[in-house]
């Protein structure tokens, strides 16, 4: 990419949410197509900053903490100041954005694209945030037609995409798998005894069940791994079920979303990682969730409904893989080398 003149730099800022993270990569895409030639720099967090890494739309990838605190965004405001950007689009749209808006305001300051009043965290969950239709409005202000296309995050592969630990075999995992993917909240969660009942159907199909998601939901994992256990034997001496809940970053989630056969979930950031690499499956979710405004839509999903999520029978969602042909496909398709 050809360098430019000082001045012409561009700042993209997206720090907020794994879901919101996901849905603003058409929005990555379009702004690169925008600004072709001038240097890219993502403001993200930490977290995101490691699943950046292969991302084709930026220069640079400058990782930072949280600057809600007024030192803190004093510093962060000088730095930004010392770099020197043209154009800085806002994808998130909180108090701690628009407060360095303020801060960066000045006759020969950057050019600012984003929301004019704070986007409250509970609105972006229930609307998508900047990163659904607030972003394509957003940037359609600025002259960006968004492209119509849903997420797609494979290049987040690319970044460490030869390191060892970007293996199934890194986490014990030999054979064909699928993926068990809870929601964050546990309210939300179908039982432990129905997963097993999952674990263990798929265990005698040949396929080991690997449970995905952050720390706090290691007591469910175990749970079903319990109860996959008590329900008797497989035919296979393999575990049923193999814990991973906290134990893989976004960058190996993704990997480990590519190279397995299919998931059994629920609405989650997790899910919509895992999406964004085109992985199939099932979401058993009660009616009172919409599953409208998420990455669901024209994906090779199916979603599984009722009034409370204990109505939903496991032998449904088994009867659902096969119809879909996941379970036959799964173990030849894996051996021709994943997705």
């Amino acid at each position: 990419m050809a360098r430019q003149m000082a001045g012409t730099r561009i700042l993209v800022i997206k720090q907020e949410g794994l879901r919101q993270f996901v849905e603003a990569e058409p929005a990555f895409s379009t702004i690169r197509k925008n600004h072709p030639d001038a240097p890219i720099d993502l403001l993200t967090s930490p977290l995101f900053g490691q699943l950046s890494k292969g991302a084709p739309y930026f220069d640079r990838v400058l990782a930072a903490g949280s600057f809600a605190d007024k030192p803190a965004q004093k510093e962060l405001a000088a730095q930004l100041k010392r770099i020197g950007y043209a154009q800085i689009y806002d994808l998130d749209g909180t108090r701690a954005t628009l407060d360095l808006k303020g801060l960066l305001a000045s006759r020969r300051g950057p050019k600012w694209v984003g929301p004019r009043r704070p986007i409250l965290r509970a609105m972006s969950r229930e609307a998508g945030g900047v990163a659904g239709g607030v972003m394509r409005k957003l940037l359609a202000d600025a002259d960006l037609e968004v492209d119509d296309r849903l997420p797609d995050l494979r290049w987040a592969l690319n970044g460490r995409k030869d390191a060892a630990t970007m293996r199934p075999e890194w986490f014990g995992i030999s054979g064909p798998f699928a993926l068990i993917l809870p929601s964050e909240s546990p309210a939300k969660h179908w039982s432990a005894d129905a997963y097993a009942d999952i674990a263990k159907a798929l265990r005698e199909e040949g396929l080991s069940s690997v449970v995905l998601g952050g720390e706090h939901l290691a007591p469910l994992a175990a749970a079903i791994a319990d109860k996959a256990a008590e329900k008797g034997r497989t035919v296979t001496a393999a575990p049923a079920v193999i814990d991973l809940t906290g134990k893989a970053d976004l960058a190996q989630m993704t990997m480990l979303a590519n190279e397995c056969a299919f998931f059994v979930g629920e609405l989650s950031d997790t899910l919509h990682l895992c999406l964004a690499v085109g992985v199939p499956g099932v979401v058993v979710m009660s009616t009172q969730e919409t599953g409208d405004d998420d990455g669901l839509f024209g994906r090779n999903v199916v979603k599984v409904t009722a009034d409370h999520l204990d109505q939903i029978r496991s032998d449904t969602v088994i009867t659902m893989l096969r119809n879909m042909g996941l379970i036959e496909k799964s173990i030849p398709q894996l051996a021709s080398g994943g997705r």
